[in-house]
Parts: structure tokens; C-alpha cells; sequence
């Protein structure tokens, strides 16, 4: 196969039908000051959702675009629902992208699975799960914590089959076996268990632990406030996801080009549904064309530089698989195009 290239950009086509982020922000008026402050809101909303990382809003790149967000936006506008009114920001993905890699900050790659939330409390009669109206307001303000930072929380049914395979006792002695054997049935593997013990007043001691296959990590905390109550974990279960599904994004000056090869590719309309794929990757900046030998291509990646961010990135894609992993091996980085 003969095929003349150059070095292909990443398209608007390409990347249009999942460019733009839309938030909404429900506000009083529509003044200038309310559009600047609801602009502040919705850019802030949207870094901590695509980045799961709340520290990056100190940086003083997100603090730069923070204080010019209404410049930062591609759209906005109003909408009224049910007598309230609206502000709806549009924000371009790769303008984002952008202030993040700015910050050396990190993006979630893809979809991430969600986390299944056990509770155990300790009352003076006895130990129970913490499924009731009481825990409601807790249940509640974790699960748009989670949200907010771009993660899904589940709660158990605490059901006949749940209470057959777990006890309130077995969570509290910290046998986590019967804890993922009652997760199997929901297909959830990332877990989040919390054990709570009610002090005087609004006061809590809780220990939050985090599970996923062989990985375990505890934090203790003693707090008087449902916010100061969830942060412990919610900040170790983020740093745990954000290890395994997010992906780090550096400037153009601290990156390098990564160099794949993509196999099986036998004529120019498969050369070019390759391109377009590959383009089409989350958070890459360009694609250059390397060479051709045989059925094989070699390109050149810029905008993400490790094989298991990559990995990461295309990991619900079909037409390519992977056929080598390993980048030091021989051959490097190689995957098999299967597309019709």
C-alpha cells in the first residue's frame, strides 16, 4: 500500500460531538454581575467534574480562568424552568483540556465505574446498618460530593439477600470477604465502607475504607459537621480512581510524542477511518504520520505521552485492539485495526 500523508491536526469534525460541555446554574436575575458570577460557578463545576481533583482550583492558571470565566465560554444563556431561572454555560472541551494541562492537572479518561457505599453504625444498642432516615441527609450530601467530582455513588439495598450474605457485626470487625461477596451481586468492585460511631451533640468518629481487588486504604476521622464527616473519604476513594482512571496532562514543553503502530491497516479507506479514530482520542493534540511498511502505519502521538494513559483513553474502543502493551518491547506499542 502507497499512501502520501502529512501531519493531520485534530479536526473540528472529528471532535465536535463531544466538544462541548453543558452546565446549568440556577440564578435570581439576569444581570451583568449574576452572569459573571454564574460563569465563575459553571467553569469551577466543570474543571472539578472532568478532573475529580479540587486542589487544582488553587492553581493559578484555573484561578486566572476563573477570573475571566465569562470570556472563557463558547456559549451561554438562559432557560426558564417551572418558574426558575437558568444560566446555561457552554464550555469547550478542548479549551478545558487546555487550562488543565496548563495546570499539570489530571482528566478522567472515559467512563468510570461507580463506588458502592456500605454503612455500619454503633449505637449504644447495638450495631446496624446505616440505612435508615437518619443517614439520609449523610447518603444525600456524599452522593453530590461524588458527583461533583465527576464519580458515581451507589448505596446497597440492604435487602433479605443483602442481610443473608453481610451482618452489621461483619462490617465492624472489618471481614471485608462477606463485603465483596454482597457487592458481586450489584457488579460493583470499587467500595467504600464507612463505620460510624454517634458521639454527644453533632460529633462522629468514623473510619472510611476503601476496597478494590488487593488494594486497601483506611482514614479515621473525628468530625462535628456531615462536610467535615465525608471529606476523608471522599478525598481518599477520588485519589484511588483518579490513580486508575484518570490521565495526566502535561504542557507541550514537558511532554513527549508517544510512537504507536497500528497493524491490519490494508487500504486508504482503512488509513483513513484509522486517522479518524485515533484523532478522535480524548485530549490529543495532533497526530502525526511516521511511516508506512506493509499493512502497518506508525504514528506519533502528541498529547498524551505513556502507554497506560493511552490505555486508559481507548479503553472502550472496539475497532482497535491491543496487541502489544508494553512500549520497551520489541515492536513497541502495537494494536490490530478490526474495523469493517
Amino acid at each position: 500500500m502507497v499512501i502520501l500523508f502529512g501531519a493531520v491536526g485534530l479536526s473540528a469534525d472529528v471532535r465536535s460531538q463531544s466538544d462541548v460541555l453543558i452546565t446549568r446554574i440556577d440564578v435570581e436575575d439576569r444581570s451583568e454581575a449574576t452572569i459573571d458570577r454564574a460563569a465563575t460557578e459553571a467553569l469551577k463545576q466543570v474543571v472539578l467534574q472532568q478532573s475529580g481533583d479540587p486542589a487544582l482550583l488553587s492553581d493559578v492558571a484555573i484561578q486566572k480562568a476563573l477570573a475571566s470565566a465569562r470570556s472563557q465560554l463558547a456559549l451561554y444563556q438562559f432557560e426558564r424552568v417551572e418558574g426558575r431561572i437558568r444560566f446555561v454555560a457552554h464550555i469547550d472541551r478542548v479549551l478545558l483540556e487546555g487550562l488543565i494541562r496548563e495546570a499539570n492537572g489530571t482528566v478522567w479518561a472515559g467512563e468510570r465505574p461507580p463506588v458502592l457505599l456500605w454503612l455500619v453504625i454503633d449505637e449504644a444498642t447495638g450495631r446496624r446498618f446505616g440505612n435508615t432516615e437518619t443517614e439520609q441527609p449523610l447518603w444525600v450530601d456524599f452522593e453530590a460530593a461524588f458527583s461533583a467530582l465527576g464519580l458515581n455513588l451507589r448505596r446497597p439495598l440492604y435487602d433479605l439477600t443483602d442481610a443473608t450474605l453481610l451482618a452489621p457485626d461483619t462490617l465492624w470487625r472489618r471481614d471485608y470477604g462477606p463485603v465483596v461477596e454482597a457487592s458481586a451481586r450489584y457488579g460493583m468492585t470499587h467500595l467504600l465502607v464507612g463505620r460510624l460511631i454517634s458521639l454527644s451533640g453533632d460529633r462522629t468518629i468514623a473510619e472510611w475504607t476503601y476496597l478494590h481487588e488487593s488494594a486497601e486504604q483506611s482514614v479515621s476521622i473525628q468530625a462535628d459537621t456531615r462536610a467535615a464527616l465525608i471529606e476523608p473519604g471522599l478525598a481518599m476513594t477520588m485519589a484511588q480512581m483518579r490513580r486508575l482512571f484518570a490521565v495526566k496532562l502535561k504542557t507541550q514543553a514537558a511532554s513527549q510524542p508517544l510512537v504507536i503502530s497500528i497493524e491490519n491497516v490494508v487500504n486508504l479507506s482503512d488509513y483513513q477511518a484509522v486517522m479518524q479514530l485515533v484523532a478522535g482520542i480524548q485530549t490529543l493534540e495532533q497526530v502525526r504520520p511516521i511511516a508506512v511498511q506493509g499493512d502497518t502505519v506508525r504514528l506519533s502521538l502528541f498529547g498524551v505521552d505513556d502507554a497506560d494513559s493511552l490505555i486508559r483513553l481507548m479503553a472502550s474502543q472496539t475497532d482497535l485492539q491491543w496487541v502489544n502493551t508494553d512500549p520497551d518491547a520489541d515492536g513497541g506499542l502495537l494494536l490490530s485495526w478490526d474495523g469493517s
